[in-house]
């Protein structure tokens, strides 16, 4: 048996069809082909759907594999192609994206899988699904109402009505005593319309009515319309039957017309429970066992789809429409106020936690047709705004942009700019553009967004210091070090202040702070504050929990940039190897930066795989990628292989440039890096031309005290000596060294390697030997630095870049 994902149930009553099948078989070996109604019944009817599960179970044998995509809305669809990644075992990317990408590349190859069928049902815009569209061996099936498909998309199949013995065959298997004769009739008033068809037979088996009375019935409904056709007048017979069974059955319909394609389960509607309703609509929600005798007498009259174990409602598009259409606006507005409480009485909360993101994986697909933007009351607003925020916490950063812009633009004008929630969702906004690479965009809605919230509810409020820290995030994205640090220090008193120091959002801040210390090379500060927060960490967390991992792995890049190697390896040692989580990550990098640095063999093949995790996760374009190519050519540089080294920081400083721009010290950094890779190739006088443009750069942007700029002077150094400025080259080796020993302290490897180049310009031999006797001091005896030493050759003190 094939591996199915989704795929809805068989219909029993199945009925004809056989030369439309055929020719779907046919035409799929060809390319993917799309089901649309007849031109004649253009709304639908005509049994797209049932044709597609039909032929996805009767050619099962046929399939390795068989995935189900409701493709109404793009989340829904993005949501079920992330779990066809799991099922074809691929490793999850934190962009979503890039995960889409890879089932759609999988599936293209073949692999695991060669013979897969994937549906997309309901895909009314075929520019919604064409960048998920695979090709190669497998098949792939559409069902649309959209006859706006070309040719070099998919092949167009119209699915007309039944043929009259196919009508008489569908009638018959609902009610075998049915008459050939009667059959024909009820087919003939009915023009042959398979949904027509189903409801007036789901009809006469719930009511017993005979075939005179249900066209009698059939007669006057149609008289009673401007515009009767057989699917609307079925309808209209099924719905007063259901009403006239049971009033509150028929309102449970209705709140289900407000509501998605996709199923409805029992526990979304048991959360009206909890609102003010009808007294006869109450006493059916309130009780589980009702709830459910309720979904099957709407699933017995044909106008839902109930799944096997009586879970799930689903309601076609037409009889939603057909529902609408008859509601006053005044009812209309009664209903839809109920959806709207039922959705946010099912809000789980906390969309930062997956326990919870089966809920919201339910309840996002009903918010467009509920218009749940639309709501007045600030629990739907708020259900909005967490499922903006499961998008972005799932790495779906596009549904969670999208959903975010359309709560801006909708409650700036229904709510005011200065409104809470239009505030909250402009930095939910904020947060997803700049995951999606759009940094300008985010950092100036961040910034309008804080001025705003600083005027209206102050600048203590837990809001206004939340999107505090996302632009402290901005201002280190664009190399601002010293601005992010002076805003998240004034954050993190506050945050103090308020809630305490062990407060998990209060930790995340002093985090964030130490971050900013990191990069302005003050690892001793970093140092303090992150141990601080790895010991409140180890009080609140279980161990193992992705915060304490943070912790180890920052304090880790700490005492890496303290020269204290033994103390990194310890701290890091505690961090699982084997977990993709960024954290994790971050931590691995780091262990293979420490590797090297303490001359271990093993350090280039960590750095090799740490990397590859990053590229699959993120992307080539992450800076935490380009941090991590940085890291691995400097082990490919301490392993001999230049050609690799050159590769990867070449690649690194054109991707830097894209993403951080000219003038960011990462760029600088990585441009200096390449200059090293330069110089050990032999081309010195290029590696100057790069060097002196950095230091510049470095100068202006993070000062001269900085380690950015100390590791690039020493490389400039260098440059001069080999070009025979000796002069030059030994004061700047002196200025340099004397900088390194205020900043970086005497005893700190790179002083060590900044004090031997300095006695190789120009000193004599008691100078080199008091250099050697630190860097014995230092790194300890047999480590590969004295190897250099040996050959008189000058010592890099190439640069790791931290997280941003």
């Amino acid at each position: 048996m094939p591996i199915r994902g989704g795929v809805p149930p068989r219909n029993p009553r199945f009925a004809g069809r056989e030369d439309l099948l055929a020719r779907v078989r046919d035409m799929l070996g060809n390319g993917p082909v799309v089901l649309l109604p007849s031109p004649e019944h253009q709304l639908g009817g005509t049994g797209r759907t049932q044709l597609a599960v039909e032929y996805a179970h009767r050619h099962a044998a046929s399939y390795d594999l068989i995935w189900w995509i409701p493709a109404e809305q793009t989340a829904g669809t993005r949501a079920a192609l992330a779990g066809l990644a799991q099922r074809l075992g691929l490793p999850e990317a934190r962009d979503l994206n890039r995960t889409l990408g890879a089932v759609r590349d999988a599936l293209s190859r073949g692999e695991p899988f060669r013979n897969w069928l994937v549906v997309f049902e309901n895909a009314n815009r075929p520019e919604d699904i064409t960048p998920y569209l695979p090709s190669g061996a497998g098949h792939v099936l559409v069902t649309s109402r959209n006859p706006r498909w070309t040719a070099e998309v998919a092949q167009s199949l119209p699915v007309p009505v039944f043929d009259r013995a196919d009508s008489v065959d569908l009638l018959r298997s609902r009610a075998p005593e049915l008459s050939i004769g009667d059959a024909e009739r009820l087919a003939e008033r009915l023009g042959d319309v398979p949904m027509a068809l189903d409801l007036a037979a789901a009809v006469r088996d719930a009511t017993g009515r005979p075939v005179a009375g249900y066209l009698a019935d059939f007669e006057r409904r149609s008289g009673e319309l401007a515009f009767p056709t057989p699917v609307r007048v079925a309808w209209g017979l099924a719905a007063e039957a259901l009403g006239a069974d049971s009033p509150a059955d028929r309102v449970l319909l209705e709140l289900c017309t407000f509501l998605a394609s996709a199923p409805i389960s029992w526990r979304l509607l048991w959360a009206a429970r909890t609102l003010p309703l009808d007294p006869e609509l109450a006493r059916t929600v309130r009780v589980e066992r009702r709830l459910r005798a309720a979904m099957r007498r709407i699933g017995r009259y044909g106008l839902a789809e109930l799944d096997p174990a009586g879970e799930r409602l689903t309601v076609h598009p037409l009889i939603r429409g057909m529902f609408g259409q008859e509601l006053s606006s005044e009812r209309h507005a009664e209903l839809l106020r109920t959806v709207r409480g039922m959705l946010a009485a099912a809000d789980p909360g906390d969309p930062d936690d997956p326990a919870g993101w089966y809920r919201y994986t339910e309840l996002a697909p009903h918010l467009i047709h509920s218009d749940l933007l639309g709501g007045d009351a600030e629990e739907v607003r708020q259900l909005v705004i967490n499922c903006i925020r499961f998008h972005y916490a799932r790495g779906d950063y596009d549904s969670s942009r999208d959903l975010a812009s359309s709560a801006v633009a909708r409650w700036r004008d229904a709510l005011g700019e200065s409104a809470e929630q239009t505030l909250l969702a402009s930095f939910h906004l904020a947060n997803a553009l700049r995951a999606v690479g759009r940094n300008a965009d985010a950092r100036s809605l961040n910034l309008q967004t804080l001025r705003t919230q600083r005027e209206v509810v102050g600048a203590d409020d837990e809001a206004t210091l939340a999107t505090a820290n996302s632009v402290g995030g901005d201002l280190r994205m664009q190399g601002h070090f010293g601005q992010a640090r002076q805003l998240d220090a004034d954050n993190l008193v506050r945050y103090r202040r308020l809630f305490g120091e062990s407060y998990p959002t209060a930790l995340r801040c002093a985090n964030n702070l130490a971050a900013d210390l990191r990069l302005l090379g003050d690892f001793r500060g970093a140092r303090t504050l992150d141990e601080q927060v790895l010991r409140h960490r180890q009080a609140i967390f279980v161990d193992g929990h992705p915060e304490i991992v943070a912790s180890r792995a920052e304090l880790g890049f700490d005492l890496f940039g303290l020269g204290d190697y033994a103390g990194a390896a310890e701290v890091l040692a505690a961090c699982p190897g084997d977990d993709d989580h960024p954290f994790a990550l971050w931590a691995g990098r780091c262990a293979a930066m420490v590797a090297r640095r303490r001359g271990d063999p093993a350090a280039r093949a960590l750095a090799e795989a740490n990397l590859a995790v990053y590229r699959q996760r993120f992307g080539d374009l992450s800076v935490d990628t380009l941090a991590a190519a940085v890291s691995a050519a400097n082990c490919a540089l301490a392993d001999g292989d230049l050609d690799a080294a050159h590769e990867l920081l070449e690649r690194a400083v054109i991707r830097y440039h894209a993403v951080l721009g000219d003038e960011h010290p990462f760029t600088l950094v990585a441009s200096a890096g390449l200059a090293g890779v330069v110089r050990a190739s032999g081309r010195t006088t290029e590696a100057r031309t790069i060097d002196q443009e950095v230091l510049s750069g470095l100068r202006r942007s993070v000062g001269s005290d900085h380690p950015f700029t100390l590791s690039c002077a020493n490389g400039l150094a260098a440059d001069l000596a080999a070009a025979g400025e000796a002069q030059q080259a030994r004061e700047l080796a002196a200025d340099t060294l004397r900088r390194s020993r205020a900043v970086r302290g005497a005893d700190h490897p790179d002083t060590a390697a900044c004090a031997w180049n300095l006695a190789l310009t120009g000193g004599d031999e008691a100078a080199r030997q008091q250099a050697l006797d630190g860097l014995v001091k230092v790194f300890g005896d047999g480590h590969p630095v004295f190897r250099v030493t040996a050959a008189e050759q000058r010592l890099e003190t190439e640069v790791d870049l931290p997280p941003l």
